[in-house]
């Protein structure tokens, strides 16, 4: 009878370990709107589109996102959590549904390079698919997906070598290393907390 209790205590505390989301996290400094890209991080010929919720908030508490004018689509989308926890679970998730393949696209590549450069993300992944048909010689769509503490972000923009008002890589990688240089500088500016 003793080990049937033990047993039951344990799968009762594994369990509530398993489901509890955990801390809220913390109050911060910043608005998640203020996280989004602007024009600033660009090269010139790129301007901002108004903000606005995303189509789905995926259980998030905000979900704002940005799309900016210019040659080519880019989108930045922000979804802040009430837990660490489930920003955690919600990056799991959108591994396997962000880098999804339509048909115009090839299949999708890592860019460690990339990854390497975002030392400021929990968690990051970032890949690239061909376009099957471009219209513009070497055309791919990138796609980053990063957490940061509760919030998970994610990062979409077409690149073109050969269009030369259009995104290269090397500006995309120096894109995605500003953003996370915001990040990193947003909440590294957390009050100390007191004694």
């Amino acid at each position: 009878m003793a080990v049937l209790t033990l047993a039951t205590c344990l799968a009762v505390a594994v369990l509530s370990f398993i489901c509890t989301p955990g801390a809220p996290a913390p109050p911060r400094p910043f608005t998640t709107e203020s996280m989004l890209m602007d024009a600033t991080l660009f090269p010139p010929g790129w301007s901002n589109r108004p903000i606005s919720p995303t189509a789905d908030s995926h259980g998030a508490l905000e979900h704002p996102s940005r799309d900016m004018s210019g040659d080519g689509v880019v989108v930045h989308e922000i979804y802040r959590y009430e837990f660490v926890r489930s920003a955690q679970r919600e990056y799991k998730r959108q591994l396997d549904v962000f880098y999804t393949s339509p048909q115009y696209l090839g299949s999708w590549e890592s860019r460690p390079e990339m990854m390497a450069r975002l030392d400021f993300a929990d968690e990051a992944y970032v890949a690239c698919a061909s376009y099957i048909a471009p219209n513009t010689e070497g055309a791919e769509l990138c796609g980053m997906l990063a957490r940061y503490g509760e919030f998970v972000v994610r990062f979409s923009a077409q690149i073109a070598p050969a269009a030369p008002a259009a995104l290269d890589e090397d500006e995309l990688g120096e894109l995605l290393v500003k953003l996370d240089d915001r990040w990193e500088a947003a909440m590294v500016s957390l009050p100390t907390p007191s004694p």
